[in-house]
């Protein structure tokens, strides 16, 4: 006779029921130590959609071809189907009857939670096409090469000295060139280019900086109802100043948590939608199958683990790692190679990964990446044990966070930065080591930076040192500022440049604003023209009604306040208010977890469930949609009569005889015993299941 899930759990052997229990530790809520909640739960389609992603591209095979077989018949011959491969099943099966996924319903048959079966491909059209977990391997580059240690020290120390300068200069270019806020909440592709070639990054790492910078609150939108525009926050500076291997830190993991990808945000998310940087999308970038753990966080730690599997001093190919990724996380959305080789790049940009001399196109784990994810595997095997409801996948977004002994690493790697620089006669600056943030102040005025690592290279230009003056700074102020922080006397060509470039620039000056006062009558005019203490405003008229000064605005108002003439200042936008830069964009969610049973108090919860008083199923009705879904799912595989309560919109019940086939989507469909016609119920309106012969069932159950 067949056994449906619940009915196994039953009767399973100890060890196979302890196995699914702390493997599927997601399922066990302390308020329900029965085997009718725990079957219910496994059979939920939330239930049975975790324990799919914790499956790996071999296993989740294996699945699909049961699902297949599932959709003509309850029970599988596994021995008997020649679509399924008899040495790989015997190795899978195991695994998903562990993860509440199949289960043996006699000697040689074997059945699967029937959720799965519209969760999975498993139509003819979608078996049609190559799932892609499945591309071929024949081309894939699966040599290893090595990467000496003394290399991989230098590569990942000049990577945190260049990514903390980068982001730096970063905030540095936004702090003094702010970018308009698109009506969407971002800034256009275009700016992103500019900042880019500003602190000579590429699109995606550019906008990787800006996506952490915004996280960290170190840029915001300035507070203006006329132009609100990206612009670095108020305490940035600040932040920015302190320690160095913190900052890493902090960097880091606000790039591991990061839900975006950049390049969807660098190419779009289709053809027809354009994506703009720092804008929250209003709709999931990822097609297919929904995951319970944010994308692109599991991915950039599935990455981590993989280079950690690789070993320091070795290093693969980036399609042998996107290979890994499928073959580890195949129903992970991001299948697309460009994201995998963007999360390596990103890596070696912050010193976690790092590459042989004579291939980029290799890469293998750094000192700081070895110690990052072993840390972080760690961290997720601690919050598993705290948290038991991240089984079966065993991943937290609230673990990604750089542990204390890679921060003590990267200190020790950091060299002291530098308060000078060489300035040389082809006119470039050269900073032999991580630049101090007052230098980097004073030459990004003059300067653009033209190589970052270690050191820092930046070139002057007759560009910059006219784009410098035009903001009011003058030769002799130019040339006092480079002298301040050179190593050596300024050299003859530097001196030429600024001193030709003043000479050119100071034919046309633009002064300051003057002050326009506008009156109704010209009277009004003339008594505050002939008021002596008016004079140092230097008034001139223009027209009866108007006269213009030789003060500022406000100056020009202390004047006449002063004078006791009453006036206002002109403003188109409304009272002149003090401007502030808004860091937090968007509220903070805070997630109410259910209670799961703790590692203390497993044993207990396990002798509960094999006691004789748990595994009897009630009776009589249920009281819950889970409940309901499981009686409803074994009736259905039994071809038993249930009587159904339902309740209309508007409360009132009424009574259905039913013959359930299916129980998929949240929906019951079966054949009415009254009228003989098909119908689909919504399992949220149903008020209680009565199985015809569950009395009987759930005596000899007992017995």
């Amino acid at each position: 006779m067949s056994m449906t899930f619940s009915q196994w759990l039953s009767h399973s052997a100890d060890t196979d029921f302890e196995s699914l229990v702390r493997t599927r530790r997601d399922l066990l809520q302390p308020e329900s130590p029965t085997i009718p909640s725990l079957a219910a739960a496994a059979s939920s389609r939330i239930g049975v959609s975790r324990g799919i992603e914790a499956l790996s591209a071999t296993e989740l095979d294996v699945f699909i071809d049961l699902a297949k077989a599932a959709r003509t018949t309850t029970d599988i011959n596994v021995g008997e189907n020649r679509h399924i491969d008899d040495a790989l099943a015997e190795v899978v099966l195991p695994r998903l009857r562990d993860l509440g996924l199949a289960w043996p319903s006699s000697e040689t048959t074997w059945r699967i939670q029937s959720e799965a079966i519209t969760l999975l491909p498993t139509s003819a059209a979608e078996s049609a096409r190559a799932l892609p977990w499945q591309a071929g391997s024949a081309e894939l580059d699966s040599s290893t090469e090595t990467i000496p240690t003394s290399l991989i020290h230098n590569s990942e120390r000049a990577a945190v000295a260049e990514v903390i300068s980068s982001l730096r200069g970063l905030v540095d270019e936004l702090a003094s060139s702010p970018i308009s806020r698109l009506t969407s909440g971002g800034i256009s592709k275009r700016d992103v280019t500019r900042i880019g070639k500003t602190i000579d990054l590429g699109l995606e790492q550019t906008i990787t900086l800006l996506l952490a910078a915004k996280s960290l609150n170190l840029i915001g939108v300035l507070d203006d109802p006329l132009d609100p525009q990206w612009t670095a926050s108020d305490d940035a500076a600040d932040v920015l100043e302190g320690d160095r291997a913190q900052l890493w830190a902090a960097l880091v993991s606000s790039w591991l948590r990061e839900p975006l990808d950049v390049t969807q945000l660098a190419a779009g998310a289709s053809a027809n939608e354009r994506l703009t940087v720092l804008a929250s999308p209003k709709k999931s970038l990822f097609k297919g199958f929904s995951q319970s753990q944010p994308t692109m966080p599991l991915l950039r730690f599935t990455i981590l683990e993989i280079l950690h599997d690789i070993g320091q001093g070795s290093s693969r190919s980036a399609q042998w790692i996107h290979a890994q990724v499928l073959a580890r996380r195949p129903l992970i959305p991001a299948h697309d190679f460009a994201m995998t080789e963007a999360i390596l790049h990103t890596a070696g940009a912050f010193g976690l990964a790092t590459t042989p001399l004579q291939n980029s196109e290799h890469f293998g784990p750094s000192r700081f990446g070895v110690l990052l994810a072993a840390g972080l595997a760690s961290a997720m095997r601690a919050q598993a044990a705290q948290d038991p409801s991240i089984a079966p996948v065993n991943f937290s977004l609230e673990s990604l966070e750089v542990p204390g002994d890679v921060v003590d690493e990267v200190r020790g790697g950091l060299v002291d930065e530098v308060d000078t620089v060489l300035i040389q006669s082809d006119l470039t600056a050269v900073a032999t080591g991580p630049i101090e943030p007052r230098v980097h102040h004073i030459l990004r005025k003059f300067a653009v930076v033209e190589a970052r690592g270690q050191g820092t290279v930046y070139r002057i230009d007759a560009d910059t040192i006219e784009a410098s003056m035009q903001t009011g700074i003058n030769a002799e102020d130019a040339l006092a500022q480079l002298a301040e922080i050179s190593a050596e006397a300024l050299p003859s060509t530097l001196n030429f440049l600024v001193e030709n470039t003043a000479s050119k620039l100071r034919r046309v000056q633009v002064a300051g604003a003057r002050a326009v006062l506008v009156v109704d009558d010209p009277v009004d005019l003339d008594v505050i023209l002939s008021d002596q203490a008016m004079l140092p405003a230097g008034l001139e008229r223009l027209a009866p009604t108007v006269a213009i000064g030789q003060l500022g605005p406000e100056r020009t108002m202390h004047l006449l306040e002063s004078a006791e003439h009453h006036a206002m200042l002109h403003s188109p936008s409304g009272p002149v208010r003090k401007r502030r830069v808004i860091t937090q964009a968007e509220p903070e969610v805070h997630l109410r977890k259910r209670a799961r049973v703790d590692d203390a108090h497993l044993d207990d919860y396990i002798r509960i469930l094999r006691s004789p008083g748990a595994r009897a199923a009630p009776a009589t009705s249920t009281d819950e949609p889970l409940g309901h879904m499981d009686r409803l799912r074994e009736a259905a595989e039994a071809g038993q009569q249930v009587t159904i309560t339902l309740a209309d919109s508007h409360g009132k019940e009424r009574v259905i005889d039913m013959f359930p086939a299916t129980v998929n989507g949240g929906r019951v469909r079966g054949k009415v015993k009254t009228t003989g016609a098909e119908a689909s119920l919504s399992i949220a309106r149903i008020v209680s299941v009565d199985v015809a012969g569950a009395q009987s069932d759930g005596a000899e159950e007992q017995s």
